[in-house]
C-alpha cells in the first residue's frame, strides 16, 4: 500500500525543536516559515531528493503528486540536487502546462532561499542566480496553490533562455493568429455565426470562431460580441499585442466588448468564442468606432429644473464602457447651482454629466445614499447639458431623475 509523504510542515517543526530547541512541533505554512531566512535555508535541504540530480544544460521530466512531501497548505514539494561551482551563472526553468509553477533555490552562499511564481513567462517560473559559493543546491519544484499536481519540465542553463511574454492566465497570440478565419470584420457591419460547440479552441477547451479585422497604428475600435443562446467570450490578437487581449461581459449582460487601440497597422484577428465549453448557439459581431458621450442622441429625453423625469435602461440602448446609457438634456445659465439625483431600485445607478466649461465628464456612484447617485455642480457656462443616466454593473431597470 502506497503511504503519502508526511508535511514537511512537520519534518520541519521537528529538525527545528531538536536544533534550536523549540518545544513543541505546530505545523506552519512553508512560506511563513520562509520569512525566517535561517529556517527556510535548513527546512528545505531536509529534502529528499530520492536520486533526482540535473546539471548545467540538463532538461529534465518530473511530477508532482499526493506522493511527494507537503507544506502545510497542501502543496506539493519535490527537490533535485544541482551541484554548483563557484562563479557559474545559473537560470533555472520550471515549466508546466499543468499547474502554475512556483520554484525554489536554496545553498551555499545564498543567505535566503531564492523564489519565483511567473518569471518565465505564462505561469512558469524562472529563478537566475550566481554561485557564490561551491556545493550542493537544492532546487524544489511546487505550485502556487495547493493540490495543484501533474508533469513538469526543469532546465539549467548558462543563461535565460526566451520567454512567450505572455502574463499567468494571458494567450499566447501565436494560438489564434494561426487560426484559419471565416471572413473579414468592416467597421460599420455586424456579422453572423453559430457555433457548434467543435470547433477549435485557445484554452479551457472553449469552441472559437476567428475573424480578421484591418486596424491602422493609433486608431481605436470596438469590438462587440452578443449571443442570446450562450455566455459571450472574445479574443483579440494581432500585431504589437504580446498576448490577446479578451473580454467576458464587458457588453453588459452575458455579452463581450473589446475596445482597442491598435499599436500598429496590419491584420488583426477577432475570436468569436463562449465562457464555458460544451455549450453552442448563434452569435453576432460587430465592429465600431467607441460612442462618446457628447454623440448619445436625445430621443426626447428633456429635464427641468424643480421636475423629476423617468425612464428604463434596456438591452436596446448604447453601451459605453460595459454599460447602458441613455441621455437627458437640460438647459443651464452660468453660475446656476443645480443637484441632480439618479434614483433606482432595480440596478446600483451610475450618473454623468458633461456639458459647455466642463473640461471631463462629472461622474459619481452613491452620492445620493445606498445605490443612487448624485452629481452637484455650479455650471461654468451657459448652454445645453447632457445627463447620462447609465448603471454601474451593466443592469437594465427603471429609474428616475431629480433636477432641483
Amino acid at each position: 500500500m502506497h503511504v503519502p509523504r508526511p508535511s514537511l510542515a512537520r519534518s520541519a517543526g521537528t529538525f527545528l525543536a531538536a536544533t534550536l530547541f523549540v518545544s513543541g512541533c505546530i505545523p506552519i505554512d512553508l512560506r511563513d516559515l520562509l520569512e525566517d531566512e535561517q529556517q527556510g535555508v535548513s527546512v528545505l535541504m531536509l529534502l529528499e531528493t530520492d536520486g533526482r540530480e540535473i546539471g548545467l544544460g540538463d532538461e529534465l521530466m518530473g511530477a508532482l503528486s499526493a506522493s511527494d512531501f507537503t507544506s502545510a497548505d497542501g502543496s506539493y514539494l519535490e527537490a533535485w540536487s544541482f551541484e554548483g561551482r563557484q562563479g557559474q551563472t545559473v537560470s533555472v526553468d520550471l515549466i508546466s502546462s499543468d499547474f502554475d509553477a512556483y520554484l525554489y533555490v536554496v545553498g551555499p552562499g545564498l543567505d535566503a532561499p531564492l523564489r519565483d511564481d511567473d518569471s518565465g513567462g505564462a505561469c512558469h517560473a524562472r529563478i537566475d542566480f550566481t554561485v557564490l559559493e561551491p556545493g550542493t543546491f537544492h532546487i524544489v519544484a511546487s505550485a502556487l496553490s495547493p493540490d495543484m499536481a501533474g508533469t513538469y519540465r526543469l532546465r539549467l542553463s548558462d543563461s535565460p533562455q526566451l520567454t512567450t511574454g505572455v502574463s499567468c492566465g494571458g494567450v499566447d497570440t501565436s494560438s489564434l493568429m494561426g487560426f484559419p478565419t471565416r471572413g473579414s470584420l468592416d467597421v460599420g457591419r455586424t456579422e453572423y455565426g453559430t457555433l457548434m460547440g467543435s470547433e477549435r479552441s485557445i484554452e479551457d477547451g472553449r469552441p472559437v470562431h476567428a475573424w480578421s479585422l484591418v486596424g491602422t497604428a493609433g486608431e481605436t475600435m470596438q469590438v462587440t460580441l452578443r449571443s442570446d443562446d450562450f455566455d459571450a467570450y472574445l479574443y483579440l490578437a494581432g500585431p504589437g499585442l504580446v498576448e490577446a487581449l479578451t473580454d467576458d461581459d464587458g457588453a453588459g449582460d452575458l455579452n463581450s466588448q473589446i475596445t482597442v487601440t491598435f499599436p500598429a497597422t496590419g491584420t488583426y484577428v477577432v475570436g468569436a468564442s463562449m465562457l464555458s465549453a460544451g455549450e453552442r448557439g448563434a452569435y453576432s459581431l460587430a465592429v465600431n468606432r467607441p460612442l462618446q458621450m457628447s454623440e448619445l442622441r436625445f430621443d426626447g429625453r428633456a429635464l427641468s429644473v424643480g421636475s423629476t423625469s423617468y425612464g428604463t435602461l434596456t438591452d436596446l440602448d448604447p453601451v459605453i464602457e460595459g454599460r447602458p446609457v441613455q441621455a437627458w438634456s437640460f438647459r443651464g445659465e452660468a453660475g446656476q447651482r443645480i443637484t441632480v439625483d439618479l434614483i433606482s431600485e432595480d440596478f446600483d445607478s451610475y450618473l454623468h454629466l458633461i456639458g459647455p466649461g466642463i473640461s471631463s465628464p462629472m461622474t459619481n456612484d452613491d452620492g445620493a445614499g445606498e445605490f443612487n447617485s448624485r452629481i452637484e455642480v455650479t455650471l461654468p457656462e451657459s448652454g445645453l447639458f447632457r445627463v447620462i443616466a447609465s448603471s454601474l454593473g451593466g443592469d437594465h431597470g427603471s429609474y428616475e431623475i431629480q433636477v432641483y
